[in-house]
């Protein structure tokens, strides 16, 4: 059962770590709704279709938002609590810095476990289910590839209108550049074109009266494949079939899928040294989540009166640092210049010893002013209270 003094400081900080998630959440969504805009647009449902598309993205920015969000609203309610004195009367009656910040250890526990089944299982399925609603929208709706006076890029193809009329999928002038699998370019351009659907799913535009060349880079332009025609049939959207199957990267995996590849749907093709960066990459970022309430301690603790930002500035830098040196060492473990545990557990075990030794020292007073001053403090703001409840 959960003690009052458990059950307060939990209360004291769960609203402003539900208001930042949310916060970090929208912020971050913003980057894709302009992307997600533009392939809706041609869409016949784009209401629905864009709310898929978002509804599958949660699970990733939310694993992005849960850490900063759980460091700083725990940094800024201890240091609410320390100006107003609460933490101050609690070490004068004898309650440890240790038992203060078991509540948060144990809010981190669930968080970390919250951390493994998002990343674990939510993430790969709602990345799945995202690429197949892009890949859907890109292959049955025309309109959401040809898009006037826009550049569109779709596989290996860059494509240009002046004007599309959806009634008779008639063309403007229009631009198109592909780009084969060895290099070679080829750019067509015609003043006009034609939608038309030759067979159910397969799509292909007629331009007329164009130009256009074939190169590689590097090529002089006298080396060019010049092209000149009065009409040219060009494929676009080949027949889409059926979606393959999930496992086509990593990042498609589950966690125990991570530890064996090769079992899931299409997951041949993934190396074991990536796999397995990837599993430790996630499980190490959910570990990383214990240690927090150790390091919101150190940052928050105030003691004055006087409201301090350093704390949470400082506690954004080292989360900034941490994350950056694991992005790092997940590279170089891919390319398996590492092996992929000793990217990251060395890490955490060196960010959760130093913040455990520090947290020590602070519990016994060695980093504040001295444990009787601490305790003098508590006496003198509970003689006070004891004065005006009196008066």
């Amino acid at each position: 059962m959960i003690a009052r003094l458990d059950r307060y400081l939990i209360r004291s900080f769960l609203g402003m770590f539900a208001g930042l998630t949310v916060l970090a959440m929208a912020l971050l969504l913003l980057e894709r709704l302009i992307r997600i805009t533009e392939l809706v647009s041609g869409s016949g449902s784009a209401l629905l279709s864009g709310s898929l598309l978002i509804a599958n993205l949660i699970p990733h920015y939310l694993n992005l938002a849960l850490p900063g969000a759980f460091l700083i609203s725990m940094i800024l309610t201890i240091d609410r609590l320390s100006r107003s004195g609460e933490i101050v009367a609690l070490m004068a009656a004898g309650v440890s810095l240790y038992r203060i910040v078991r509540p948060f250890m144990l809010v981190a526990l669930v968080l970390a476990a919250a951390s493994l089944l998002i990343s674990g299982i939510l993430q790969p399925l709602s990345r799945y289910s995202y690429r197949e609603i892009v890949y859907n929208l890109q292959h049955q709706s025309v309109l959401s590839v040809f898009q006037e006076q826009k550049f569109v890029q779709y596989n290996n193809r860059i494509i240009w209108t002046d004007s599309v009329q959806a009634s008779s999928r008639r063309l403007g002038q229009t631009f198109i550049l592909e780009t084969e699998p060895d290099g070679t370019r080829t750019v067509l351009t015609g003043r006009t074109g034609l939608l038309q659907e030759p067979r159910s799913g397969e799509w292909e535009i007629i331009l007329q009266e164009g130009a256009g060349a074939a190169y590689r880079d590097g090529d002089p332009p006298e080396e060019y494949d010049r092209i000149e025609f009065a009409e040219l049939i060009w494929p676009v959207i080949p027949d889409a079939g059926q979606y393959r199957e999930r496992g086509n990267d990593e990042r498609e995996l589950f966690l125990s899928e991570l530890l064996s590849p090769s079992s899931a749907a299409s997951g041949e093709g993934i190396e074991p040294a990536v796999a397995a960066s990837a599993f430790h990459d996630r499980t190490s970022r959910a570990a990383l989540l214990l240690v927090m309430p150790l390091i919101a301690v150190l940052l928050g603790l105030n003691l004055g009166r006087i409201a301090r930002s350093s704390g949470v500035i400082l506690g954004i830098l080292i989360l900034l640092g941490v994350q950056k040196v694991l992005e790092f060492t997940l590279v170089q473990a891919n390319e398996g210049i590492i092996p992929p545990w000793a990217g990251f557990w060395p890490i955490v075990l060196l960010v959760a010893l130093a913040a455990l030794a520090l947290f020590q020292r602070l519990s016994e007073g060695s980093l504040l002013a001295g444990r009787r001053r601490i305790a003098r403090q508590g006496t003198d703001y509970a003689s006070a209270l004891a004065g005006k409840q009196a008066t």
